[in-house]
């Protein structure tokens, strides 16, 4: 049977497996972070798609090389090499330092066994030259056609100095290189066809929910991503009766900021007290979030704090308003918050019950005088 004949099986079947490891790797990343929101974490869907996409594609190779490794066929798997490079490099963008590069490359041959042949050095050097030059061209995205022929043409000269270093030293012929090369091209192609299409549903669909789920003008969680939060953190804190602390509070006197100052001295003042309670509960707690359910009025949930637990953090949230700097258009404004706070009780039956008792703390807050933290 000649070449020709005995590649298209293999080619087909190659193909149906890239997009199997394509497919696998978007699920499990997006299992990943689904789980991660679960257990009450906020995390960044690219960083654990980057992260997670590195570690995925080092274990696959690995595998794969280890099963041939001491086989006259090791050069078997140089295609799917390349196309976990590009994208690695391309389509991830991962910041790999040196010595994670040289590292990697030194357990890599020492598991196939090649750290005594100088040419497997020319090999490494070459991987890590594409991996470089993948890189650049992701950073200078221009229009889709132009994209696709960035990407394609330096994948592919790099590609064929690799076959050509690869047929050298394990003689293949030269119809077995050409195939090779077209089998690259058509891996290469499917992947940047495929993988950027997830990318732009996953880049449409990140919009979409940072749209749904964080205001506008302050960039904090808004009253909808409160409410599923709310929901879900009542739900949790009853069942394993953990402690739920619910802070209200509002900007003191924001009407007349609109009516002295005008309205975008307003939303200056919504959006600088967004920033700087971000920036404290960072400090104080990273699991905290910050979300503006009404017009002047937003929210932070203590999942795990007891009332005594969330009160010094709360009088520091309401010291640090009252203390800043508020300057727009030449004018100094003075800020403070008026706070209400209660904790969930066991004789809270609905969500309702627990956030009207934070209203009215708020609303007595207000009534006596502005300024002040009441809790009960």
């Amino acid at each position: 049977m000649t070449w020709s004949h005995w590649f298209v099986a293999p080619a087909i079947t190659s193909l149906f497996f890239l997009l199997g490891v394509l497919t696998l790797y978007w699920f499990l990343t997006n299992r990943i972070v689904r789980l991660l929101q679960k257990f009450g974490y906020h995390p960044d869907p690219e960083a654990v798609r980057n992260v997670f996409g590195l570690l995925y594609m080092i274990v696959i190779i690995f595998g794969l090389q280890f099963s041939v490794r001491d086989s006259a066929n090791s050069w078997v798997f140089s295609n799917f090499k390349i196309f976990a490079v590009v994208f690695v490099s391309y389509f991830l963008l991962m910041d790999i330092h040196w010595w994670e590069t040289i590292g990697t490359i030194l357990i890599y041959m020492g598991i196939n066994g090649t750290l005594g042949i100088p040419l497997s050095w020319i090999y490494a050097g070459v991987y890590v030259a594409l991996f470089y030059v993948m890189k650049a061209m992701r950073t200078r995205k221009q229009d889709h056609w132009t994209d696709y022929f960035r990407f394609i043409i330096p994948s592919l000269i790099l590609s064929a100095i690799l076959w050509a270093l690869i047929g050298f030293r394990f003689h293949l012929t030269t119809i077995n290189i050409l195939w090779e090369m077209l089998f690259i091209f058509l891996l290469l192609s499917m992947m940047y066809l495929y993988v950027d299409s997830l990318m732009t549903g996953a880049a449409t669909l990140a919009q979409l929910t940072y749209t749904t789920n964080f205001d506008e003008l302050t960039h904090v969680n808004n009253y909808f991503a409160f409410k599923n939060d709310f929901e879900e953190q009542f739900a949790h804190s009853r069942t394993t009766n953990q402690p739920l602390t619910l802070m209200l509070f509002d900007i003191d006197h924001f009407k007349q900021v609109n009516d002295t100052y005008g309205h975008l001295a307003g939303d200056y003042v919504l959006s600088h007290t967004a920033q700087l309670v971000t920036k404290q509960l960072g400090e104080l707690d990273e699991t905290l979030h910050l979300y503006r359910t009404g017009g002047e009025e937003f929210t932070i949930l203590f999942t795990g704090y007891t009332t005594e637990q969330a009160a010094p953090l709360v009088h520091s949230i309401a010291q640090r308003v009252r203390e800043a700097h508020f300057s727009h258009d030449g004018h100094q404004i003075s800020i403070s918050i008026s706070v209400g706070v209660t904790q969930l009780r066991t004789d809270d039956d609905q969500r309702v019950d627990i956030f009207h008792r934070a209203d009215s703390n708020l609303y007595h807050s207000k009534q006596t005088g502005r300024d002040r933290v009441t809790i009960q």
